[in-house]
């Protein structure tokens, strides 16, 4: 009769056959199975992650991280919304690069969403909050603050070039499509049937033209020494159908352009009825 002894470790082997034979083939030391791998070595120093305070302080860092995470969803406001965020995943990283053996996956999501978010805060502040230039700061400010945000200002002036004139010129033309032009500095000259007129700082020239889409009824020219921002109609019309906020602001400013002009008795009734010749209908 054949017995199966096992011995702990060892396997089991046949007892009773003779020397040399086996039913079973004898099992060496079990190998004990891995059931996990070894835990990540930490980020920073041990001495650094080790330390008693930090310990104390890592449960309260998780949770003002989720907080602050909680908190940024709640914001309708679309930069604030992104501040905050990177906010939390920064201290959501901080959370994790504290810890004995940090989860290399959340460590890294976290890094990146932090990221993320604070390259997309950045791109909002400058279309919200600016840094002009000491020239572009100027013309927002006499021009253009009143009637739209400076991220629409920005977009108006990346569609216009600035003109400085050296000798006279012609910067409109009767019977052509004008450009839409703002003086600067200086003055311009509109040529009239009847005789000349100035045009000062500040004013528009063009705009009547730009809204009807009609040619221009005067010629209008440069003096040497002013300077002028100027914009093809072409390029400035598919930047406004692009940004409705533009469009509203500039229209704001073309509004309050005649307004002025007609308070001021820049215009005759002549001149209203030529320039306003393309809206009569057929």
């Amino acid at each position: 009769m054949i017995a199966l002894r096992c011995r702990p470790r060892w396997g089991c082997c046949a007892v009773g056959l003779p020397r040399g034979v086996s039913a079973f083939r004898t099992l060496g030391p079990a190998s004990p199975r891995r059931l996990a791998a070894a835990p990540a070595p930490p980020v920073l120093p041990l001495a650094v992650v080790a330390d008693a305070r930090i310990r104390a302080a890592l449960p309260w860092l998780g949770k003002l991280a989720y907080i602050t995470l909680a908190s940024g969803f709640l914001m309708t406001d679309i930069f604030w919304l992104r501040g905050i965020l990177a906010a939390g995943y920064m201290a959501l990283t901080i959370y994790h690069v504290l810890q004995l053996h940090p989860l290399r996956i959340p460590l890294f999501g976290s890094l990146v969403f932090c990221g993320v978010n604070t390259a997309m805060a950045v791109m909002l502040l400058r279309e919200r909050y600016l840094i002009l230039t000491d020239s572009e700061s100027t013309i927002y400010g006499e021009h253009f603050e009143s009637t739209m945000s400076v991220s629409s200002f920005k977009t108006l002036m990346a569609h216009g070039k600035m003109l400085l004139a050296t000798e006279q010129s012609a910067l409109i033309k009767a019977g052509e499509v004008p450009d839409l032009v703002l003086v600067l500095a200086g003055e311009a000259e509109v040529v009239l049937e009847g005789g000349n007129t100035v045009v000062a700082e500040g004013a528009l020239v063009g705009e009547v033209s730009f809204i009807t889409g009609a040619v221009a009824s005067a010629t209008v020219l440069s003096r040497p020494g002013s300077s002028y921002l100027v914009w093809t109609p072409e390029s400035l019309r598919q930047a406004l159908e692009e940004n409705p906020s533009l469009r509203n602001g500039l229209e704001l400013k073309i509004g309050r352009e005649l307004m002025r002009k007609l308070a001021l008795g820049c215009w005759t009734a002549d001149n209203l009825r030529r320039e306003f010749k393309a809206l009569e209908p057929p």
